[in-house]
């Protein structure tokens, strides 16, 4: 019985030093700034309504964002991570998305 308490108390240490130490990685690794943001993002809107959005094409579609604005996963997911946590800067960052297709579209139409 003292070992089954044992056992639980390591696994339950382990835990949460592991969710302590995946928490302190992704607020530890740069987030990318919300200028280059917005257009990778509005990127990934445009390749994904192209290409599909399961999980293949997602993430080819995200590794060739990466090199283009020259950003890693872990900055991708620590800046997705950011957002996530505050409802109101996500609607602002999103908002700010919105524009940048809009703006988009307002130049190819104006090429026509």
């Amino acid at each position: 019985m003292k070992a089954r308490k044992q056992f639980w108390l390591v696994l339950l240490t382990a835990l949460i030093l592991g969710f302590a130490g995946i928490i302190f990685y992704f607020n530890s690794v740069q987030t990318i700034q919300q200028e280059t943001f917005v257009k990778f993002y509005a990127d990934y809107l445009v390749a994904q309504d192209s290409l599909g959005n399961d999980v293949a094409s997602s993430k080819k579609i995200r590794e060739s964002l990466y090199k283009k604005y020259n950003v890693t996963e872990e900055a991708y997911l620590s800046t997705i991570n950011k957002y996530n946590h505050d409802e109101k800067e996500w609607a602002v960052f999103f908002g700010k998305v919105m524009k940048e297709l809009e703006t988009r579209r307002d130049k190819l139409k104006t090429k026509r």
